[in-house]
């Protein structure tokens, strides 16, 4: 695919990229999170952490691949992604409401970014812009479901 001459999409793969770090760090901390649950809630929320990881990977195998399409490379080590835009998590084994209330807390600060996001990419790109709602659609009701378990 040729874009004309005048087009940049550097501010796009830049802004996507951000979602990227967002994404790959959710998933590699719910990871985290998930070995190390404990409580009676175990079960449901171990599996349920599942879900949210897969959709967090898919979320930056998507933008990743959005930012080549943009002929742009995508980072995806996370050695090379810099920064964190969620907040450090702690080791060892942690009770499951602690669990619900880090994972509350990851989610909305990736969506945080995605609606970043979505916002300076409604100025740039409505394909990019697209995508990125998609994944905060997912990233919703999976906080959603999490702020149910805190109730």
């Amino acid at each position: 695919m040729s874009f004309p001459e005048s087009y940049n999409p550097s501010n796009q793969a830049q802004t996507l990229q951000q979602c990227v770090v967002a994404t790959v760090d959710l998933a590699l901390n719910l990871k985290q999170l998930h070995w190390n649950i404990q409580g009676p809630h175990f079960k449901p929320v171990h599996e349920f952490l599942d879900d949210i990881i897969d959709h967090a990977r898919t979320a930056s195998d998507q933008l990743a691949e959005r930012i080549a399409t943009l002929g742009i490379p995508a980072v995806g080590q996370r050695a090379s992604l810099g920064d964190s835009p969620l907040p450090n998590i702690e080791n060892g084994f942690l009770k499951d409401k602690t669990v619900l209330t880090q994972t509350d807390t990851m989610l909305v600060n990736t969506i945080t970014v995605l609606r970043n996001a979505q916002e300076s990419l409604g100025k740039l790109d409505a394909v990019s812009e697209d995508l990125v709602i998609g994944h905060l659609a997912e990233f919703e009701k999976d906080l959603w479901m999490i702020r149910s378990h805190l109730a």
